[in-house]
C-alpha cells in the first residue's frame, strides 16, 4: 500500500511541476508576443510619420486657393513641372520639345486665372509662381548644361 501511496504522491508531484512549467512557458510566450506587438506598433508609427513627412514635402509650396479654378490650374501646373523634371532627368530632347504646346496652354490659362484671384490669393499666387519659375529655371539650366 505504501508503494501505491508513494507512486500516487510522486505522480501528483510531477503533475504540479509540469503545470508550473507550462504556466511559465505560457507566461514567457505572452511576454514575447507583447514585445513583438510593441515592435510592430513602433514600426507602423514610424512608417506613418515618414508618409506624413513625404505628403507634407509634396504639398509644401503649393498653397490652397479660394477659387476652385485656380486650384485646378495649380494641379495641372504641378503635373507639368513633374513632367518637365522627368524629361530633364532623362535628357530626352524630343520629349522636351513636346512640352512646348502644354507650356503654351498653361501660359494662356495663367492670364485668365490672374483675373479670378481674390485679394489674399494674389500674394499666394505671386509667391507660388515665383518659386515655380525659379524651379523651372534651375531645370532649364540643368538641361542646357548637358
Amino acid at each position: 500500500m505504501k508503494k501505491i501511496f508513494l507512486g500516487a504522491l510522486a505522480l501528483v508531484f510531477l503533475t504540479v511541476i509540469s503545470c508550473k512549467d507550462a504556466a511559465n512557458k505560457a507566461e514567457e510566450a505572452a511576454d514575447t508576443a507583447e514585445e513583438a506587438v510593441e515592435e510592430v506598433a513602433e514600426k507602423v508609427e514610424e512608417a506613418a510619420e515618414e508618409v506624413a513627412e513625404k505628403v507634407e514635402e509634396a504639398v509644401d509650396g503649393v498653397p490652397n486657393f479660394d477659387n476652385a479654378e485656380v486650384t485646378e490650374y495649380v494641379k495641372k501646373y504641378e503635373a507639368y513641372m513633374a513632367k518637365y523634371a522627368k524629361i530633364v532627368e532623362s535628357k530626352d530632347m524630343t520629349a522636351f520639345a513636346g512640352l512646348a504646346q502644354e507650356g503654351s496652354e498653361l501660359g494662356a490659362a495663367a492670364q485668365g486665372i490672374a483675373g479670378k484671384l481674390s485679394g489674399d490669393d494674389v500674394k499666394k499666387w505671386t509667391d507660388y509662381m515665383t518659386a515655380s519659375s525659379e524651379k523651372m529655371q534651375k531645370l532649364a539650366q540643368a538641361m542646357t548644361q548637358q
